[in-house]
Parts: structure tokens; C-alpha cells; sequence
């Protein structure tokens, strides 16, 4: 996708919501490139809101870029109330995905099943061992934060930029959250092609 593609899209959309996520294994010679688009994202785009899911790495470069123009347009989907509260300065929404209630988790347990079919196994098992409630909490949240939660006020992404392992774009929670994106047709972008708009004057 194109820089103005990226324009055309996100200015159909009253109020669009922007997934900037991805690796915690973030190299730190790349933090810049990820604070410096969210930065500019934010200003060129007043109308967006910004979610994210508040881990380290990826999440909370592209949050500190966020952060420094607009904080109150950045939402963070967290599977637990407690979860990294001292990294979320002034987010205008932090949402904990188990105050949502049965029927927002049966809604991500039945999208997350789709998306993720290996997922399945730790899904059912999760109710009788604490340790694949907490691991399917996380997938459960990263389910949510492309669906969005009407009751929560969260709007359905509307475009996922993310941050990947180049070798294995599709790995854990943020290959689980880029299928989740294919499944609810959210158009995704890796760095592989958000790094040469600038280059390119796209």
C-alpha cells in the first residue's frame, strides 16, 4: 500500500482507528523509524485514533511517537487491568479485556478460532489451567483490538501497520493479530513497505 492509498483510506472513515503494533524483540536501531511514523501519522491525520496493545518493543515505540503529538488519541488494549500500567502515560482508553464480560470473550474466543485454528486446543483448556487463561487472555486482546467492543467504545480497526519478524511475519500474538486483520478484512502493512514511503515520496 501506498502512502496515498494510506491517505485515501483513512480520510473515507469519519473517525478511523490505526493498529500500530508489532515485535517486542524491536531492534534498537529501528525504535526511531517506528517513533518517527507514528509522529508523523498523528499529525497528518487529526481525525485517527492510534491502538496499541502496550507491550515493549514495537508497541511502545510507535506509542511514544503517538504520544508526543496527541496522547489522547491513543487507546491501549491490555489483557489485564494491571498489565504495564506505569508504560501508559495519558492514553485516553486503556481497556482491560476481562472487564468486557462473557459475551465480548465468546465473541474473540469465536473470531480467534477462525483466525488461529491452532489456537484452539489452549482455548478450550484454558478454563482449567491458570497458566493458558493468562496466555489466552493476551490472544483473546488481540483479537479485540482489531474487532473492537462497541460497549467498550472501541470502533473496529480500520488499518493495521505493523512491525514484524521479517523471517516469520506470521509468529505468535502479532501473526495472530495479522491474521485476525486477513480474517476481518483490515488491509495490513509491514515495514517492509512503510519504510520506503519516505524514500520514495510515496
Amino acid at each position: 500500500m501506498k502512502f496515498q492509498e494510506l491517505q485515501t483510506l483513512l480520510q473515507a472513515v469519519a473517525s478511523p482507528i490505526v493498529l500500530l503494533e508489532g515485535v517486542r524483540a524491536l531492534p534498537e536501531e529501528d525504535r526511531d523509524k517506528l517513533v518517527r511514523l507514528a509522529t508523523h501519522l498523528a499529525l497528518t491525520f487529526p481525525a485517527a485514533r492510534f491502538r496499541s496493545g502496550n507491550a515493549p518493543g514495537a508497541d511502545t515505540a510507535f506509542a511514544a511517537g503517538v504520544r508526543a503529538v496527541a496522547a489522547d488519541r491513543l487507546e491501549l488494549v491490555v489483557p489485564h487491568a494491571r498489565h504495564r500500567r506505569a508504560d501508559a502515560p495519558g492514553a485516553t482508553a486503556v481497556v482491560a479485556f476481562p472487564d468486557l464480560g462473557r459475551v465480548a470473550e465468546d465473541h474473540a474466543d469465536y473470531v480467534t478460532r477462525r483466525a488461529s485454528p491452532a489456537y484452539a486446543t489452549l482455548l478450550d483448556k484454558r478454563a482449567q489451567i491458570p497458566a493458558l487463561k493468562a496466555k489466552a487472555n493476551y490472544l483473546l486482546r488481540d483479537t479485540l483490538k482489531v474487532m473492537g467492543n462497541a460497549a467498550a467504545g472501541l470502533r473496529p480497526a480500520t488499518v493495521g501497520i505493523f512491525y514484524v519478524n521479517a523471517a516469520d511475519p506470521m509468529k505468535g500474538g502479532t501473526g495472530h493479530t495479522i491474521r485476525v486483520c486477513q480474517h476481518q478484512g483490515v488491509p495490513v502493512i509491514f515495514q517492509q513497505k512503510w519504510m520506503q514511503w519516505s524514500k520514495k515520496g510515496e
